[in-house]
């Protein structure tokens, strides 16, 4: 089940609980397929590098090596 946009996490990245809208966006700006001038709350894109990718939280469905969209 995908998860909804007012989803709540604690966020390790803004160091306080954000909504999965907001960590999208995050991935998005990581990703170069947003601009981050239109985020509410800027951030620094090494330290999202590292607790991005510990967390997780972003991925709605993590696929397994040799996987694709079709499999899921």
């Amino acid at each position: 089940m995908a998860r909804g946009p007012n989803e709540r996490h604690y966020c390790g990245l803004y160091e306080r609980e954000t909504t999965w809208s907001e960590c999208y966006e995050v991935q998005e700006v990581r990703n170069d397929e947003m601009s981050e001038e239109w985020l509410n709350e800027q951030f620094d894109k090494e330290k999202a590098d590292e607790v991005c990718e510990k967390c997780g939280w972003y991925i709605v469905h993590p696929m397994r090596k040799g996987e694709s969209l079709y499999d899921i």
